[in-house]
Order: structure tokens, then C-alpha cells, then sequence
């Protein structure tokens, strides 16, 4: 995936809606999302660059699709927050970050 578009669907999620509840998306399973959640606390628990997003996608190895999905599941979930530049991991050792 191109950095710059992880960073601008992760931008596009601000104005969505979540809850408890929110079940996985289809083709991704709880641990897509607790390996996608250890890539980007390692990477400080922000995405708001290429370097960062490009960081996060090599660790996971998802593609495109994978990584869009589990950005918004978290953001739906309550678990992350779309930032003006980026994507914040809310929860786990990233919740006082």
C-alpha cells in the first residue's frame, strides 16, 4: 500500500461512527488485528507519515485492502482516533501515549 493513502483513509474515518460490538471485517481475523496493533505501537503508536506507514505495512505484510479495514474496524471499535495527519493507536500500552 502507498503510505500516503493509508494516512488519507485513515483521515476519511473521522467522521464515522463506531461502538462496542463491532465485529472483524471479512478476510481479517483477531490476530491481523493484534499484529497490526503491535506494528504500529512499535512504531510509536502514531502513523502520521510515509516512513511510519510504510513501517507499520512491512511488519504486517497486508495488503492494501487488509490494512484499510483494520483501520477502520479500530476506529470503529473505540480502540484508535483519526489524527489531522494521520492515525493514533488508543488502546493497549498506547492509551497514555
Amino acid at each position: 500500500m502507498k503510505p500516503v493513502a493509508l494516512i488519507l483513509s485513515i483521515a476519511l474515518l473521522a467522521g464515522c461512527d463506531g461502538g462496542v460490538g463491532t465485529t472483524l471485517p471479512d478476510g481479517v481475523t483477531a490476530a491481523d488485528v493484534a499484529l497490526f496493533k503491535t506494528a504500529v505501537t512499535a512504531a510509536g503508536c502514531y502513523i502520521s507519515d510515509a516512513d511510519t506507514a510504510e513501517a507499520v505495512e512491512a511488519q504486517t505484510g497486508f495488503e492494501d485492502a487488509k490494512l484499510r479495514s483494520i483501520t477502520q474496524y479500530l476506529t470503529l471499535a473505540g480502540e484508535s482516533e483519526p489524527a489531522s495527519s494521520g492515525f493514533r493507536l488508543t488502546s493497549g500500552s498506547c492509551a497514555n501515549a
